[in-house]
């Protein structure tokens, strides 16, 4: 049992720091983008390209969350985590490669979601046969 409880907390923090990214990214992408060290204009395109993925965040986010009151959701919230964490942490990684070394928070963000994107890939290969689904 103590097990489904840290997995529980897990989920529970990878879902909240999701809800925070989806949100700046939906609502405050200027401010969002500006602690990266990025200056956004206002083109219309540019903002609707950048808002829409913030709010797939907050959704995947939400669903995350179902996972840490019912047991049920906790493998597939468990492979969410390694999908979107995942997949934005080798991004980045493959943009270090091919552009660069963006700002020093970038890289933190990078190493952040690799590690969150493993740990939950751990936990789920490890733990997911004794959660019921």
């Amino acid at each position: 049992m103590m097990k489904h409880l840290l997995i529980r907390i897990f989920v529970g923090s990878a879902g909240g720091l999701l809800i925070v990214v989806g949100t700046g990214l939906l609502f405050q992408p200027h401010g969002f983008y500006a602690a990266n060290e990025i200056i956004l204009g206002q083109n219309p395109s540019q903002l609707s390209e950048i808002r829409a993925p913030g709010a797939l965040l907050m959704v995947s986010a939400i669903f995350m969350l179902l996972g840490v009151g019912r047991e049920r959701f906790l493998q597939p919230a468990l492979a969410l985590i390694v999908a979107i964490y995942g997949s934005y942490g080798l991004a980045r990684l493959l943009s270090l490669a091919l552009d660069g070394i963006p700002s020093g928070s970038l890289v933190q963000a990078m190493v952040l979601e690799l590690t969150l994107a493993g740990l939950s890939l751990i936990a789920w290969l490890r733990f997911g046969s004794t959660v019921p689904s």
